[in-house]
């Protein structure tokens, strides 16, 4: 079976179902053997990914929060505490975590759209507003991951990595550019939602208690 009949494969199942698939990998990350199972859970993840045809870059972005988690709790630590041992055990652990969660939650989120991600979570009680507000993040992180690339496309253009100092200067940058995305579309979806009535209060169907 090819990549994308397998993508398409598991695409088409029951959005209830993976969700339940994901959040029982990350119950087993947070539950396990530290940081055992939750390597264990990441390097499955990403195997599946690989399998439906996730790109490498994609899959190490993911890996990068974590490295980064790991390394600014082993930072901390340092600082702190620095005459207590263990620093390196803590961050490994919070590392490989985040990195279960990232992966198997990134996966769940490639393969499910966002209107079934919203149904998944409606059918597990979840309330309608908190889910509307998920499905919205969902949704617009990838625009903002979209919007982030092509600024980090044109400052590698400028030469804006060239060195240390104007690569941490241009990373900066990029931060900041990303953030008042974030904000005008933050804004943007709120005055279309006001357009079309919201007022910021959920109103549940005809004989369904609130």
């Amino acid at each position: 079976m090819s990549r994308a009949a397998l993508r398409e494969r598991v695409a088409g199942l029951d959005a209830r179902l993976k969700l339940g698939g994901a959040l029982l990998s990350l119950l087993v990350a947070l539950a396990g053997p530290a940081p055992h199972t939750a390597s264990t859970v990441a390097a499955l993840a990403l195997l599946a990914s690989l399998a439906v045809g996730e790109r490498a870059g994609v899959l190490l972005r993911r890996l990068g929060v974590a490295l980064f988690s790991g390394l600014a709790l082993w930072a901390l630590h340092g600082l702190l505490r620095p005459e207590a041992s263990g620093a390196w055990r803590l961050g490994l652990v919070l590392g490989t975590r985040v990195a279960a969660g990232a992966t198997v939650f990134g996966l769940l989120i490639a393969l499910t759209p966002p209107w079934a991600l919203v149904g998944a979570l409606r059918a597990w009680r979840v309330p309608a507003p908190l889910a509307e507000v998920l499905a919205l993040a969902v949704r617009y992180a990838t625009v903002l991951e979209r919007a982030a690339h092509t600024a980090r496309e044109a400052q590698i253009l400028r030469l804006g990595y060239r060195g240390v100092r104007r690569g941490v200067h241009s990373l900066g940058a990029l931060g900041g550019l990303t953030l008042v995305r974030a904000f005008d579309q933050a804004h943007a979806t709120a005055e279309a939602m006001a357009a079309r009535g919201c007022r910021g209060a959920h109103l549940p169907p005809p004989g369904e208690r609130p």
